[in-house]
C-alpha cells in the first residue's frame, strides 16, 4: 500500500513539473511576443528577417532578383472575357440626361427609397452641384 502511494505521489509531482515547464515556456513565449510588439527596433529587425533572403518570404529588391522564376501563373484574360464558371459582371446603365434626373430620383424615391441611391450614383456631378448651389 506504502509503495502504491509512494508511486502515485511521483507519478503527480512528473505530471505537475510538466505543467509548471509549460507554463514557464508559455510565459517566456509571451514575453517575447511582447517585446516584439511593442518595442520597434526589435520588431524592425524580425520583419526585415522575415522578409529577407533567408526568411519563408523573401522580398524581391532588384530587377535580377525579380526575373527568377517562382510559381507558373496562368496569363490574366482580357477585359470583358468570360471566365466559365464565373457569372458575367454587370453592365453599366447609361447616365440619365440631367432635365429628368431629379423626375426619375423623386419616382424612385416614391416607389423604393432604398434603392435611390443608384439614380445618384449615376447622376452627372454636375447636376448634383447644381442642385447643391440652389439649396444654398
Amino acid at each position: 500500500m506504502l509503495d502504491s502511494a509512494v508511486a502515485w505521489g511521483q507519478t503527480a509531482t512528473d505530471t505537475l513539473m510538466g505543467y509548471a515547464q509549460f507554463s514557464v515556456n508559455e510565459h517566456k513565449e509571451n514575453l517575447a511576443y511582447n517585446e516584439i510588439l511593442t518595442n520597434p527596433d526589435v520588431l524592425s529587425d524580425y520583419t526585415l528577417e522575415f522578409f529577407g533572403p533567408r526568411g519563408p518570404y523573401p522580398v524581391y529588391e532588384s530587377e535580377r532578383d525579380l526575373e527568377t522564376k517562382g510559381y507558373p501563373t496562368a496569363p490574366v484574360g482580357q477585359q470583358g472575357q468570360v471566365v466559365p464558371g464565373l457569372p458575367a459582371p454587370p453592365q453599366a446603365e447609361a447616365p440619365q440626361q440631367p432635365q429628368d434626373f431629379w423626375g426619375a430620383f423623386k419616382q424612385q424615391m416614391d416607389y423604393d427609397p432604398t434603392q435611390a441611391w443608384r439614380i445618384v450614383n449615376q447622376a452627372d456631378p454636375r447636376v448634383m452641384a447644381n442642385k447643391l448651389f440652389v439649396m444654398e
